[in-house]
C-alpha cells in the first residue's frame, strides 16, 4: 500500500477510471466549505509545470457534468488562467468516482488529510463528518462504530473529534463568526463553549468594549476569574465530547427515554389504597426535595433559553428585512437559532416529564 492509498485518497482494491474533462463541465460541491483561498502560488506552479499533474477526483452527474470531490482549487486556478488568456490546458485529468456514499466521505478525507485548516474549517469539517457518519451507519453503509470511523475519516483522536463538534453546537452565533473571521482559536472556543449561552455573550460584549479583536485562551480565563464564571455542567442545552464519541448515533439516545413516560400516571396508583391521609396532609413534602428544587431550576433556565431563541428570530429577521445582514446570514443564522430551540425544547419535554414523575411519588 503506498502513501496515498494510507492517506484515503485512492480506495484500496480499487481502480477509478481516469479521464480528461473540460473545466466548464466540473461543477463545485455545493456541500464543500473549505475555503478556496488565495490561488496565486498554485496558477503559477501550474503554468510552470505545463498544466495540472494532479488528478482531481469527480463524481458523474445525470446531465453529464461531474461533481468536483476533490480538486476545487485547481479547477479554480485553470478557469482564473483561462480567464485571463494564459497557455494552458482547458482539459484536466481526473478520477471518475461513482460511489456518492464513498465521495461523500471521500471530500472530507482528502481535505482533513492534504491542507492546512482554518479553526473555522475544523469544526464545519467535523460536524459535517459527524452527520454523514450517524447518516450512513443508518443507511447501512457503514459498519464499523462511529468512534472509529470518525477517527479513520479525520485523522484525529475521538477527544479532538469531541471537542470540535461541541463548539459547534454549543458556541453562540456571534463568537462563531469570531472563529470564521480567524479572531478566535480551537482552544480558546472550546474553553467558552462550555458555558452558558448569557456567560459567552458577556464575554464577548466585554471584549467589544474594550475594543479587542481576538479573543485568546488567557482572555477567556481571566474573564471567567474576574466575574466566577465556572463550566456549565448542569445545564442541560450543552452538549458534551462523549456526545460525538459514542459508538452509538445520537438519535439511538432519544427512544431509550420513551418507557418512562406511560410509567408516570402509574406510580401514585398503587400508593391511594395505604396512604391516602398523609398524601392529603403533607402534599409538598412528599417531592419538594434538593433534586425537584434542581429540575425547577433547570426548567425555568431552558424555558427562558428557549424564549431567548424565539426573540432572537425576530431580531435576525429584522435585520434581514431592514437590509443590514445578506440573505445566506440570514437564514445560516436562523437555521442555527430554530435547531437550537428544538434541541432546547426537547431538553425542556424531558425536565417536564421528570417533574411530573416526581410529584407522582409518595
Amino acid at each position: 500500500m503506498n502513501l496515498a492509498e494510507s492517506l484515503g485518497f485512492v480506495p484500496q482494491r480499487t481502480t477509478r477510471a481516469v479521464r480528461a474533462i473540460n473545466v466548464e463541465k466540473l461543477i463545485p460541491n455545493p456541500d464543500n466549505f473549505y475555503h478556496i483561498g488565495d490561488l496565486s502560488e498554485l496558477k503559477a506552479s501550474i503554468m510552470e509545470d505545463g498544466g495540472v499533474r494532479q488528478n482531481l477526483i469527480v463524481e458523474p452527474q445525470k446531465d453529464g457534468t461531474y461533481l468536483i470531490i476533490s480538486g476545487h482549487r485547481r479547477c479554480q486556478a485553470v478557469k482564473e488562467l483561462l480567464a485571463d488568456g494564459a497557455d494552458v490546458e482547458a482539459d484536466l485529468p481526473c478520477e471518475i468516482e461513482p460511489d456518492h456514499a464513498k465521495a461523500e466521505r471521500l471530500m472530507i478525507r482528502a481535505n482533513s488529510a492534504a491542507r492546512i485548516l482554518t479553526p473555522w474549517e475544523e469544526v464545519l469539517q467535523a460536524q459535517r463528518a459527524d452527520e454523514l457518519i450517524t447518516r450512513q451507519r443508518h443507511e447501512g453503509l457503514i459498519n464499523e462504530p462511529k468512534r472509529q470511523a470518525m477517527q479513520k475519516l479525520l485523522h484525529k483522536s475521538s477527544g479532538s473529534i469531541g471537542r470540535l463538534c461541541a463548539i459547534y453546537n454549543n458556541l453562540v452565533v456571534d463568537l462563531q463568526q469570531k472563529m470564521k473571521d480567524g479572531k478566535l482559536g480551537v482552544s480558546a472556543a472550546y474553553e467558552i463553549c462550555q458555558l452558558r449561552p448569557e456567560d459567552q455573550e458577556g464575554l464577548l460584549a466585554t471584549h467589544n468594549t474594550f475594543g479587542i479583536e481576538e479573543i485568546t485562551l488567557a482572555d477567556v480565563r481571566h474573564y471567567k476569574d474576574m466575574n466566577g464564571v465556572g463550566v456549565c455542567r448542569d445545564d442541560p442545552r450543552q452538549t458534551t465530547i462523549m456526545d460525538f464519541i459514542d459508538d452509538e448515533p445520537k438519535e439511538a439516545a432519544v427512544p431509550a427515554k420513551a418507557p418512562e413516560t406511560p410509567e408516570t400516571p402509574t406510580a401514585p396508583a398503587a400508593v391511594p389504597p395505604e396512604e391516602t391521609p398523609p398524601v392529603e396532609a403533607e402534599p409538598e413534602d412528599d417531592y419538594m426535595d434538593d433534586e425537584y428544587r434542581q429540575l425547577m431550576k433547570a426548567h425555568r433556565t431552558v424555558a427562558d433559553s428557549a424564549y431567548a431563541r424565539l426573540h432572537k428570530l425576530w431580531t435576525i429577521y429584522n435585520k434581514y428585512n431592514d437590509g443590514n445582514i445578506t440573505e445566506d446570514k440570514y437564514i445560516n443564522d436562523t437555521q442555527y437559532e430554530c435547531h437550537e430551540m428544538y434541541r432546547e425544547l426537547d431538553h425542556l419535554r424531558v425536565i417536564d416529564e421528570q417533574m411530573k414523575k416526581k410529584r407522582g411519588k409518595d
